[in-house]
């Protein structure tokens, strides 16, 4: 979970237009909210991702829905709201479902930033406070099937590849061919916890302060002046999530 910036309210969400499909949903509880320019900038905003789980949206069967932070069985008024929207996986949006954030408050990544009130270990989410503690609960953060065992399977991924490509730059400090691809391998697989890319803030969480070989490859490859500006503009980026 990561934090998010909101962009600009769609023009075709004008405030006649928001009272409109308020009074439509009240009416007969039309999905007034499935408008593609709804949508389509929900889904810009989150780089194709839920914006609580990170999870990969539209592909593999994991469908957007646009969930409302504030329940619209209760909040019927926010119901369109710019603000109230986010774009969600459905797992989450099903775990969350009624929950009063007014009553139990979560954290809320358009305003929040997560890692004031959450922290990673081992692939998992752990609370900082209350508001950590509601949201892992609400939106099953830590749900083994669908969250957890995926994060697992990336990182290991990631972290064998950055170990083998380590291994292979110890052994290779010419100016081969194959070293210049080891390096570009290396800042691939560190671009891979980047925020466009799911789970980026386990996976950078991961790689940089959990994975013991991430610090001696960075180490070895400064002492032998391969860490270029490139490296570290990739690793400041993927630190900021964190």
């Amino acid at each position: 979970m990561i934090k998010l910036e909101l962009p600009t309210k769609p023009e075709e969400l004008t405030d006649e237009v928001e009272k409109q499909l308020i009074a439509k949903y009240k009416a007969d509880k039309t999905p007034v909210w499935r408008k593609e320019y709804i949508k389509k900038p929900l889904l810009e905003m989150s780089h194709d991702k839920c914006a609580f789980s990170e999870q990969k949206l539209n592909s593999q069967s994991a469908y957007m829905e646009v969930e409302h932070f504030k329940p619209k069985s209760l909040y019927e008024d926010e119901v369109v709201r710019w603000g109230n929207l986010l774009p969600i996986c459905k797992k989450c949006n099903a775990a969350k479902g009624n929950w009063d954030v007014n009553q139990l408050p979560i954290v809320n990544p358009l305003i929040d930033y997560p890692r004031n009130h959450l922290f990673v270990r081992g692939f998992r989410f752990y609370k900082k406070d209350e508001k950590g503690k509601n949201t892992i609960d609400a939106v099953a953060l830590n749900d083994r099937n669908h969250f957890v065992d995926t994060r697992l399977k990336i990182g290991s991924w990631i972290a064998d590849n950055l170990k083998a490509c380590f291994k292979n730059q110890k052994n290779d400090l010419g100016n081969s061919i194959e070293k210049h691809e080891t390096l570009s391998m290396i800042k691939k697989r560190l671009k891979d916890c980047g925020s466009k890319e799911p789970y980026s803030a386990v996976l950078s969480t991961y790689i940089l302060y959990e994975l013991p070989e991430y610090g001696e490859m960075e180490r070895f490859l400064k002492e032998n002046n391969l860490w270029d500006d490139e490296f570290q503009e990739i690793k400041d980026s993927v630190h900021n999530i964190v």
